[in-house]
């Protein structure tokens, strides 16, 4: 009795370790930020001419971006940049 306890413990722990190596990735993927503009034309100092919601592919840090006037933001979260 105690050895089908144990294994069933030792099925459980080695399929949460499992789940959790798959479910990490793509909650990354979705959550990777970017440095988008936030307006049109001069909104991110040194590169013009693209309208907001656009990403500023030369930054890619957040104090860069943050410094240069971008908004560092998912992809989702820049689409209410373009208008």
């Amino acid at each position: 009795m105690k050895t089908s306890k144990f294994g069933a413990l030792a099925a459980g722990a080695v399929l949460g370790l499992a789940s959790a190596f798959v479910a990490a990735p793509v909650a990354n993927a979705e959550d990777a930020k970017a440095c988008y503009r936030p307006s049109c034309g001069t909104s991110v100092k040194g590169h013009e001419g693209k309208c907001g919601g656009t990403k500023v592919d030369a930054l890619t840090d957040q104090a860069a971006c943050e410094a240069a006037g971008g908004a560092w933001t998912t992809e989702a979260d820049a689409a209410k940049f373009k208008k």
